[in-house]
């Protein structure tokens, strides 16, 4: 019998880390470079990570896989409040192995939004944090519907560990319980709380990066594009972004499939890991109360020039690849600093695996890198 995975150490080594890091190619989408990386004992470049394959996106991949595709186009996301509920119960799983044992202070305050809510935010720091330090501010993904701060508590531990930078997350408010668009009104009065009480956090007012994940990147972008000009954003970060919820079609962004090339031996069933982010946002944004694209729930379709540096990052096998590699386009042909890091064998999702899939270390060191250069 296989012995189960302990959740109290790293699942790979440092070396197995290596070598992932040295499978790092640039590719050229274009005009576009890509920096290309996979997991090494995934059995080739294009395969489906092992460890995806064992967890939830890979377990429903292979139930969907046994479907004819007349009726795999067909299955569609639940959004009654039963299947929100299921939803956000899965996203309030923790996913990550602890990989930062002691030496790390949480401190858990709140915010006051301007009808007097009271955001809950989390602020990670160490002793290797300086005085006057940078600053990362997180929005947390699922889907504005659900998600929050602890899943993540590991990947910001590890962030503050190896970069000593202050991360403030938020717990801003879900929909469609709070109408549209107060997320997005919370998450920037959190900005404009961090920015004004900087001296408080002990960081750098002119060195906050913000970053999010699947729709805490749509949230970041929105805070970047509201704080045009006011010098409160020095870069951002999106991870596996939802830029373009209602899927606008343009030069670079295309439903064909166009950006998806599945191992031979793994097509359907890597077609069904695509499948589950795209039943995703296909059915959100139907039950969101978002009465259309906007610069706030839709940036994709909007101004790209005047962001601030912007480091992005997906799965290969993401719906949401489609979202973040046509706005790094964008964002290249307005003059924006951009980086780009592909996963192959990645599906939506890996940020708050910490000590599980070791793209999320990677993908932790990587931000690291860009938050120094951009510092």
């Amino acid at each position: 019998m296989k012995a189960k995975k302990s959740w109290d150490h790293k699942w790979y080594t440092d070396e197995f880390l290596a070598e992932l890091k040295a499978t790092a190619c640039t590719v050229m989408d274009g005009g576009l470079p890509v920096t290309v990386k996979y997991a090494p004992d995934a059995g080739s470049e294009l395969a489906i990570d092992p460890r995806l394959l064992g967890g939830p996106l890979g377990r429903n991949a292979k139930k969907m896989a046994l479907l004819p595709d007349f009726l795999l186009n067909r299955v569609k996301m639940r959004t009654d409040p039963k299947g929100i509920a299921a939803f956000r119960k899965n996203c309030d799983q923790v996913s990550s192995a602890v990989c930062v044992r002691g030496g790390m202070e949480l401190l858990d305050r709140t915010v006051i939004a301007a009808d007097g809510y009271e955001i809950p935010i989390r602020v990670y720091r160490s002793e290797g944090c300086q005085p006057d330090c940078p600053c990362l501010y997180f929005m947390h993904g699922g889907g504005f519907i659900g998600g929050g701060i602890r899943p993540y508590d590991e990947v910001w531990k590890v962030f503050v560990e190896k970069f000593h930078v202050v991360v403030v997350s938020a717990a801003y408010r879900l929909l469609p319980e709070n109408p549209y668009p107060m997320p997005y009104e919370d998450c920037f009065r959190v900005l404009e709380w961090i920015h004004t009480n900087a001296a408080l956090l002990d960081i750098d007012p002119a060195r906050i990066f913000v970053t999010g994940d699947s729709a805490g990147g749509n949230l970041a972008q929105y805070c970047s594009t509201r704080a045009k000009g006011t010098g409160m954003v020095r870069g951002q970060l999106l991870l596996y972004p939802t830029l373009n919820m209602f899927c606008v079609e343009d030069a670079y962004y295309r439903l064909d499939g166009r950006n998806f090339t599945f191992d031979p031996k793994q097509k359907k069933l890597s077609r069904c890991v695509v499948r589950q982010t795209e039943l995703m946002v296909r059915s959100l944004d139907a039950s969101l109360g978002i009465p259309g694209p906007d610069p706030m729930c839709n940036p994709y379709t909007f101004e790209a020039a005047g962001n601030p540096p912007t480091f992005l990052s997906v799965g290969a096998l993401d719906f949401l690849k489609n979202d973040t590699i046509a706005w790094a386009h964008k964002l290249q042909d307005a003059g924006v600093p951009v980086k780009v890091v592909v996963y192959n064998g990645m599906g939506h999702g890996y940020l708050n695996a910490m000590g599980v899939f070791p793209q999320a270390e990677d993908v932790v060191d990587e931000m690291g890198r860009f938050l120094r250069e951009f510092c």
